[in-house]
């Protein structure tokens, strides 16, 4: 993985910020005064803000800079540049005209950025129908509402930024935000504690590359509802988030080349994972492509509390390629590696076909089932190199405690065509399938050194096995296996 973002802590990068005072004399600033990115060769005009030397009566040039960069953005032409010098301004900006606000650091490294917008109000930026707006280099430290907000039509880049420590208003406190019909592209910018989510898209469009999104509280890092057109997720780090590393809800969604590690839940058995996937009838349909065909693809989804990747709801529809999954779902939190569940995969795709497809990842050392397929759900498993090492967790079986240690686990009349896996080393067996439909295939398989055997059928009509190998028969349980739906 490439171009990554990387801070040595949160603790340290919060105790770097400078906390210069505002400017805004009445004195004209000298000619030598101010640090400033080169004026971008397109822009229409340039003007000039300086908190250390900018003068509340300046006029914009180099040699008298305003003061407040809501000057600069009121004086500039549309298609122009606003380059403001390095500083802290207490104020909010209002953006409703094309153009671009520029730190020193044409590089876009958030580690650079050098303009702290300290907003005395809700939504410390916002963009409303403005297009081509270019945000660049800008730290908000602890916004209300939102550090960035784009409505109404609006569409912003978000380049080599921070958004530090967003607090809750009504019901947003997310970093960056968009809706009603806008659009951001956020890129190696870093957002940190946000009482809401990291980034917030509802009815609005955006793409999320190279950045970090960590520490959210609330809802996911990165939360996608009834998005417009196809959301893009590329090479983002997005860890220690609580309730969802990544939600999608109704929406189309490509997700490659991310790490999604360490999901937390708010309270016991709550929520807590790395990829969900909702679609119903209420919120509408969600197909998100997880991964790619081509190897470099690959996300890395890891350590998430309860289930790495989850689909849920009968219009839900996706596919989950080359990826590593990898020791989700703690030893407390029921959950899965990839869990598929309520009707997710029945509605059918474009070629008609139905199923959640899930091909050539690696499932390995998570807790109670590597993929679990529940709920009347379907899925199609082909080709996984590893489904294995899954760590065994207890349930409560028909009111007995039981050890569930699984590769794969289908229940509850969701059915799976299984083809071609290998399924190892699991704790308890390789394979479940306990009250599934009748349309289950497994076939082709390899099953080895799974710890009480191979394959477990109960309580199923007409599952076809065929030319699977094994290193030992399926056996009969000798505990009860029951999973009801209320269990998964």
């Amino acid at each position: 993985m490439t171009n990554r973002l990387h801070f040595a802590s949160l603790a340290a990068l919060l105790a770097a910020l400078p906390i210069a005072g505002c400017g805004g004399s009445d004195s004209l600033a000298t000619p030598d005064c101010g640090t400033y990115a080169e004026a971008p060769e397109k822009a229409s005009g340039v003007v000039y803000v300086s908190a250390s030397c900018g003068a509340r009566d300046g006029d914009g040039s180099v040699e008298r800079p305003f003061a407040s960069i809501q000057q600069g953005i009121d004086a500039s032409v549309e298609g122009g540049a606003v380059l403001v010098d390095a500083g802290t301004y207490a104020e909010n900006l209002s953006i409703t005209k094309p153009v671009q606000v520029l730190g020193a650091d044409k590089a876009g490294d958030p580690n650079n950025a050098s303009i702290i917008v300290q907003a005395p109000s809700a939504y410390a930026i916002t963009v409303e129908g403005a297009t081509d707006v270019l945000l660049r280099g800008i730290i908000v430290q602890r916004p209300q509402g939102a550090g960035i907000r784009v409505q109404k039509n609006g569409s912003a880049v978000i380049e080599g930024s921070r958004v530090e420590g967003a607090t809750a208003v009504k019901e947003d406190g997310h970093g960056v935000m968009a809706s009603d019909k806008g659009s951001i592209i956020v890129q190696r910018t870093i957002i940190v504690q946000s009482e809401g989510a990291g980034v917030h898209v509802n009815a609005a469009g955006a793409k999320v590359e190279r950045s970090i999104i960590v520490q959210s509280g609330r809802l996911a890092g990165i939360w996608v509802q009834s998005g417009v057109g196809e959301v893009s997720l590329l090479e983002n780090e997005i860890s220690e988030n609580t309730e969802a590393g990544i939600a999608v809800l109704g929406s189309r969604a490509i997700i490659v080349q991310n790490q999604v590690k360490n999901t937390k839940s708010r309270g016991p058995d709550g929520m807590a994972d790395g990829i969900r996937v909702l679609g119903n009838g209420a919120i509408g349909e969600s197909y998100v492509e997880i991964g790619g065909e081509k190897a470099e693809s690959k996300n890395v989804i890891e350590g998430n509390d309860r289930a790495g990747i989850l689909f849920s709801g009968e219009r839900a529809r996706g596919i989950i390629v080359q990826n590593e999954v990898i020791g989700n779902a703690d030893d407390t939190t029921r959950g899965a590696g990839i869990w598929v569940q309520s009707k997710a995969g029945t509605s059918p795709n474009a070629d008609q076909s139905v199923g959640i497809r899930i091909e050539q990842n690696r499932i390995e050392k998570n807790h109670f089932i590597g993929i679990g397929v529940t709920n009347n759900a379907r899925a199609i498993i082909v080709q996984n190199q590893s489904i294995s090492g899954t760590i065994a967790g207890e349930i409560m079986a028909n009111g007995i405690p039981t050890k569930i240690g699984d590769g794969l686990g289908v229940y509850a009349g969701a059915s799976a065509h299984v083809d071609k896996n290998m399924i190892s080393s699991n704790a308890r067996v390789g394979a479940v399938f306990f009250g599934a439909s009748n349309m289950c295939v497994v076939t082709n398989n390899t099953f080895e050194k799974n710890n009480e055997g191979s394959i477990i059928v109960q309580n199923v009509d007409g599952l076809v096995l065929d030319s699977n190998e094994a290193d030992v028969p399926p056996v009969a349980p000798a505990i009860p296996i029951g999973v009801d739906s209320s269990d998964l």
